[in-house]
């Protein structure tokens, strides 16, 4: 995962998996071979980024993998953010996941379900073998912390995908895989062990810029933390959580309890290759070219995300396009709106984005977008993957502070969030006669009077700059989720818009949702996603309704 130790390639015990349940399994000599490893430091290293490898996989057809397994199909595409791009008949399992009118064969939901599974084993093998680590007790904290963190990060994704899974400490050997006896754990539950594991990695991990990008870090954890914190108020509050709880730890990270963080000076620039792991990025994925051709697939770091995701004039596939909806969602003068939504008729370095068959909406997603100059092959870029940022901590604390009646905070942290936007430029290209220039927008700042100073008003303004900072980055589907408002923004989005022939689409779509739905202690309704159809009967476990 890390630009500076990738390529090396992990032990090969944990790189045997050929089926859905082999990913869980492993033989316990290949244990003793990877102990062996927790004797020096640097051979350990090399395992934990075999442990970080998997949850950077994007695409894979190897190791019993035929999907995608990206963020964005869950958490752009099935909102109100994004279409799923590319031709009508054109990966239509995608827009099946949509539409929640799948079931378990579908082939991104076993990819995204096996590739967290590998993530969460390989961190279990890893805590299994540092106890008996000869390493020095500080060394073996910090890479215990890390496994967690892999591990919690894995769980994290699962739960709210999947709901309630199995939850696993340790490795998985092959009489239980055979028992076929599996339990799956309520939500509750899964999230408990992702708080425990993110609050231990949050106290022993290493600040940012005292470890290598790419190396989990005790901002990371925190941060991962405070979302599954948020997460948890808004589905299934098992522990029990509070505004008061979100509010001091998100707290904590602004004033640096965890690390020192900012806020870029240019939005525009955070997604270029010099705005990699800037003084924004709490948590990214470090990608390099894989080196892979158009047909040779594998496992990819990161890299496919860009291609996959570009106009297929400037070498990508044209998914994941923005709606009209997001791109209206801005101000006139709002200097995000074309570094996220970028319009047909606008240039991304010096690119004019042109009408497009692969493209119904008008908008391709602008913080995909990578100067093809640097594409090495069909399957390759250097483009790393921004997974959390700073600016998303400012906005939990907006909310929280607005729930504990803490209104000149939530003003203040929108404030803060608008002017860095007013300053900002258009993105990289822009101008056409300058491919990788910053061209100023001549926008007046925008305007800090609109912002309402309390009531249902200002959390509404919370949840609209939610949408304009961090739009296209995974987030919208479990922000209307947790707060209760998924049905609402389908049903705005969509009605009479998707098919003019089809006045029922929305209705259709919100009756589906309900159907897979479960009722959390919240309140709000959990759309959950089908369990791969081989995994019911492998692991014996029971299927999510409405599949």
């Amino acid at each position: 995962m890390n630009k500076y130790l990738i390529g090396i390639l992990f032990l090969s015990t944990l790189l045997s998996i050929v089926s859905c349940s082999d990913f869980l399994e492993e033989d316990p000599r290949g244990l003793q071979t990877i102990d062996g490893a927790f004797k020096d430091e640097n051979s350990a290293r090399l395992v934990l980024n075999g442990m970080y490898d998997a949850i950077t996989w994007g695409e894979s057809s190897s190791n019993g993998f035929s999907g995608h397994s990206y963020e964005f199909l869950i958490g752009d595409i099935c909102s109100d953010d994004s279409e799923k791009g590319s031709t009508d008949a054109d990966q239509v399992d995608i827009q099946r996941l949509k539409e929640f009118n799948t079931n378990g064969a579908n082939a991104n939901i076993g990819t995204m379900w096996g590739k967290y599974w590998v993530a969460i084993n390989r961190a279990n093998v890893v805590l299994a073998s540092l106890t008996n680590s000869t390493l020095d007790a500080n060394t073996v904290s910090q890479f215990e912390a890390e496994a967690k963190f892999v591990r919690a990060y894995a769980y994290l994704h699962l739960v709210t995908i999947y709901g309630g899974v199995p939850v696993f400490e340790e490795p998985v050997g092959s009489e239980e895989i055979n028992a076929r006896a599996f339990t799956r754990a309520g939500i509750g539950d899964v999230y408990s062990l992702v708080d425990s594991d993110l609050n231990f990695a949050k106290d022993i991990l290493s600040d940012k810029g005292e470890v290598q990008p790419g190396i989990a870090t005790s901002g990371a954890a925190a941060s991962y933390l405070a979302r599954s914190i948020m997460y948890q108020i808004g589905t299934e509050n098992a522990s029990n959580y509070s505004w008061n709880d979100l509010q001091s730890l998100t707290g904590d990270i602004i004033s640096g309890e965890y690390g020192t963080y900012r806020l870029a000076n240019n939005y525009a620039s955070i997604w270029s290759l010099e705005g990699e792991n800037n003084v924004e990025s709490i948590w990214e994925i470090q990608a390099i070219d894989n080196g892979l051709d158009n047909f040779e697939r594998g496992p990819s770091t990161g890299s496919m995300w860009t291609v996959f995701q570009s106009p297929s004039f400037m070498g990508g596939w044209g998914f994941n396009t923005p709606t009209v909806s997001l791109a209206e969602s801005y101000e006139p003068n709002d200097p995000r709106r074309a570094s996220t939504t970028i319009a047909v008729g606008e240039f991304a370095f010096g690119v004019e984005l042109i009408a497009n068959e692969r493209n119904k909406t008008g908008y391709y997603h602008r913080k995909a977008i990578l100067d093809p100059a640097v594409w090495n092959t069909q399957k390759g870029s250097e483009a790393n993957l921004r997974k959390f940022r700073y600016a998303d901590i400012i906005l939990m604390n907006a909310e929280a502070a607005y729930h504990t009646g803490d209104f000149s905070t939530a003003v203040s942290n929108l404030e803060e969030i608008r002017n860095r936007a007013s300053f900002s430029t258009f993105p990289q290209g822009y101008d056409p006669d300058n491919i990788y220039g910053y061209e100023p927008t001549g926008y007046s700042p925008l305007d800090n009077s609109i912002i309402p100073q309390g009531g249902v008003d200002l959390l509404d303004y919370i949840y609209l700059e939610r949408r304009r900072e961090l739009g296209m980055e995974t987030l919208r589907f479990m922000d209307l989720v947790r707060t209760g408002r998924y049905v609402d923004a389908i049903k705005d989005n969509y009605t009479n818009q998707s098919d003019p022939d089809d006045n029922d689409y929305a209705d259709r779509v919100v009756s589906a949702m309900n159907t897979v739905s479960v009722m959390g202690s919240a309140g709000n309704p959990i759309p959950l996603f089908p369990i791969p159809t081989k995994d019911l009967e492998d692991w014996g476990l029971s299927q999510n309704a409405g599949y």
